[in-house]
């Protein structure tokens, strides 16, 4: 069995999907030494045996959803047919909805489907992409039970053929940092970014603006009685005395940004809850969607809507050193069962899944 893997939007998505895609990557060309990679540039430890260049990389315009369409359908089925690949791995909703081989495509979210204002285009490619899933030689892959049971609610896809896979981290980038180190960690990292110390860190995402209400309305609540400023990612907005905004931030400061902070609040990210934890650093986590999945004992919990619960959390976290402590020592070893290494494994095997059931069909047909 030769595996493809279709990367070729690399550089046109959202980082945590380029993260995502070049991990992921990186272990399934260890696991099958003749895997194939289509991707428009370099993908570092992948072997330039494994790579197929797409002519994104010649410096042809950048990657439109149209011209995605065209490349899915057109060139790629050429590809595969000319490199002799079997099965075919799709890091996210990029695949030909033409038959052409056995597929296992990666749903990270169903954001485009609910909230088709924000995306345009791309949420109607997505939803495109989401009416071909039913087909019998194509594996669904998402991340949680919570995803499995939306894929099942909002489109024709069978239970079936539903695999879930494991999230993962880089644990070389983040961990505990060693206490004599972390002082100046602290310094230099905050007079990089222009922050003050100490903070609580919260990640907000465009699609749940009311989330980012909630914790501010908590953070004031308990403002008086704390000594930490607020740090909020994600947004462009005037600091105050309190509150700090960073409108983005850089993959190589995410480390030191986690390591440094003495609380997350998250409410939708999984991999910021894993990166936290494997930094040090306790979590206060939404109840909501797939995350009490993943967290329900290593974290605390809060109903997003209520401003009154979430601003005890916080106290308890940074006041409460015992349960200090528990979170940490819970958080560092809840993640020791998550890694790259272990979902491109999982997804291998869906892989091998899909082609030996397409492979049986067409044995018994003939």
């Amino acid at each position: 069995m030769r595996l493809a893997i279709n990367a070729s939007y690399l550089g046109a998505k959202t980082a945590a999907l380029e993260i995502f895609t070049r991990e992921v990557v990186q272990w399934l060309c260890r696991i099958d030494e003749n895997a194939i990679v289509f991707s428009p540039t370099v993908i570092p430890g992948v072997s330039e045996s494994n790579l197929v260049l797409t002519s994104e990389a010649t410096g042809a315009p950048a990657v439109s959803y149209f011209s995605n369409l065209m490349f899915n359908n057109t060139i790629l089925p050429y590809q595969l047919a000319l490199h002799r690949a079997d099965v075919l791995f799709c890091p996210a909703t990029e695949f030909p909805f033409v038959d052409v081989l056995p597929m296992s495509v990666m749903i990270h979210d169903l954001d485009p489907l609910f909230y088709p204002e924000r995306f345009g285009l791309r949420g109607e490619y997505f939803k495109t992409a989401l009416a071909h899933l039913h087909r019998r030689d194509i594996r669904a892959l998402v991340v949680s039970n919570f995803l499995r049971e939306q894929l099942l609610n909002n489109t024709g896809t069978y239970m079936a053929n539903i695999d879930i896979i494991g999230h993962g981290f880089d644990s070389q980038a983040f961990r505990v940092a060693k206490s004599d180190m972390r002082y100046d960690l602290l310094s230099e990292f905050a007079e990089h970014l222009g922050i003050s110390l100490p903070y609580i860190l919260f990640c907000a995402e465009p699609n749940t603006p009311a989330m980012c209400d909630t914790v501010i309305a908590a953070f004031n609540d308990i403002r008086s009685r704390i000594r930490h400023s607020l740090l909020i990612v994600g947004l462009d907005r005037e600091p105050t005395h309190d509150i700090q905004y960073l409108d983005s931030v850089d993959i190589v400061d995410m480390p030191p940004l986690l390591s440094c902070a003495d609380l997350l609040i998250e409410s939708s990210t999984v991999g910021n809850i894993l990166e936290a934890m494997a930094s040090g650093t306790p979590a206060i986590v939404s109840n909501t969607g797939a995350l009490p999945e993943f967290v329900c004992d290593p974290a605390v919990l809060f109903n997003p809507s209520d401003s009154i619960s979430l601003s005890r959390a916080i106290l308890s976290a940074i006041e409460d050193k015992t349960l200090r402590r528990e979170m940490i020592d819970k958080g560092l070893k809840y993640v020791n069962r998550f890694s790259w290494e272990k979902a491109a494994e999982d997804i291998y095997a869906s892989c091998t899944t899909a082609y030996k059931a397409s492979y049986d069909r067409r044995q018994k047909a003939n």
